[in-house]
């Protein structure tokens, strides 16, 4: 009985490698021209964001070979905002999390006085990339200013406009 599983085993395992050698198992699916792609995070489960230059991930979504159309926003929420300026970035980096290029970046400044909590929102204007299979591109989010206490929600979405060409 033993060596009967171990021979069905065996087989399945010959079968699979074989299919795999030749291509002939179903492969993932690209992108066809106006799919989209979205990804988002919701108010309930909004990033904090820490008091620095760096870009921070709020999300990002993953594409396939081609042209897209990419957008989205960044919603900050500032609690117990201190007397002084708010600064805050959003961008969607493409490949890496970055405030570059600027086509898309927006920094805002804001002087404020003892407002207490601010919602801010923050539109990225739609780009096009080209991009190759397995790209990763991030909705970016930065506070710069002294308040520690500043989270970030939003989505990023892109469409295809075109398959990549060599």
């Amino acid at each position: 009985m033993k060596s009967l599983i171990q021979l069905k085993t065996t087989s399945l395992l010959l079968i699979t490698l074989a299919l795999l050698c030749f291509g002939l198992l179903p492969k993932a699916q690209a992108a066809h021209i106006g799919d989209s792609v979205f990804g988002s995070v919701s108010v309930d489960d909004r990033v904090q964001l820490a008091v620095s230059n760096d870009p921070q991930e709020v999300t990002h979504i993953v594409l396939d070979s081609g042209v897209w159309e990419v957008s989205g926003q960044v919603n900050f929420l500032s609690l117990s905002t201190p007397v002084g300026t708010m600064f805050t970035a959003a961008n969607i980096g493409v490949g890496e999390l970055s405030f570059e290029p600027p086509v898309t970046a927006s920094i805002t400044a804001e002087q404020v006085a003892r407002l207490g909590n601010i919602i801010r929102n923050t539109s990225m204007v739609p780009r096009t990339i080209e991009v190759g299979d397995g790209t990763s591109v991030f909705l970016v989010a930065g506070s710069f200013n002294p308040n520690p206490n500043v989270t970030a929600w939003g989505f990023i979405t892109a469409v295809k406009i075109r398959n990549h060409v060599d």
